[in-house]
């Protein structure tokens, strides 16, 4: 079945919705898969990825849902996040105020049909996620992306601090472009399992201009929004970038986040 780039659209928006009530009305989990709050080293995980498989700015760029876009062979970022666990802005990889991540993620296989490898550390103990994405089917005028993951593929990671132990989450998802090709708009909408809290998820990527994009997403527990800015000028001519993010979980807690990209 094939699925229009407006019925995405439509999707998106109501994932977006839901989230927001779900959040607003939750009960207080923010232990729960602690390591994946804020950023979790996907592809589009403060990074762009474009829909050849081409990593940097002038791509489909979320904070902590991934896009199907996948990252091909010749491409790799490097990056991370300081998460804060209040409302306040904490700078750090770990501790009682702090929640940070690094992240190496190298692509494989041929553009449309990428696999992403990537390793995620975490502040407090540098104990490894090692995470994979493959796409299953590339844009066309009649359908999104698709792409199938798993996060934490070793179990590594702990799904409550002091409680039960792995946090292994498989998923899928599609995304969709629309709008100026200048200035495009992304949209992803997924399911998955484990840190997406058996859910969907969806999130929105707006290129504002050459050097800003907006972001909006719910990553199955939190509603999340930030913006990206290119630290290179013309992001779309060069064969690597860098990039800053700084956005908000849960709409409340602050994340500073970057990256850096080849291609």
């Amino acid at each position: 079945m094939r699925i229009s780039t407006n019925t995405l659209i439509s999707l998106v928006i109501v994932a977006l919705a839901i989230g927001g009530i779900v959040s607003g009305a939750g009960a207080d989990n923010w232990r729960e898969f602690y390591q994946f709050k804020h950023s979790s080293t996907l592809p589009g995980n403060l990074f762009g990825v474009g829909p050849g498989g081409q990593v940097g700015f002038d791509g489909a760029l979320l904070q902590n849902v991934p896009v199907a876009y996948t990252p091909c062979a010749g491409n790799w970022v490097l990056g991370g996040n300081s998460g804060s666990n209040s409302s306040g802005l904490h700078i750090g990889w770990g501790g009682a105020n702090v929640n940070g991540t690094a992240f190496l993620g190298v692509g494989f296989g041929k553009p449309g049909h990428g696999v992403y490898l990537s390793n995620m550390e975490t502040g407090d103990d540098w104990v490894s996620a090692y995470n994979v994405q493959v796409q299953v089917m590339r844009e066309t005028f009649g359908h999104p992306a698709v792409a199938i993951g798993v996060q934490d593929i070793l179990s590594q990671r702990e799904r409550v601090i002091g409680g039960h132990p792995g946090a292994r989450s498989a998923y899928v998802v599609i995304t969709g472009k629309i709008g100026d090709p200048d200035k495009p708009t992304y949209m992803s909408l997924g399911w998955g399992g484990g840190r997406f809290n058996s859910s969907p998820f969806g999130g929105i990527s707006l290129r504002v201009a050459d050097q800003l994009t907006s972001v909006g997403e719910y990553d199955g527990f939190n509603t999340n929004a930030g913006v990206a800015y290119s630290l290179v000028s013309r992001p779309g001519e060069r064969d690597w970038g860098a990039m800053g993010y700084l956005g908000w979980t849960d709409l409340e807690r602050p994340v500073v986040g970057f990256a850096i990209t080849k291609r």
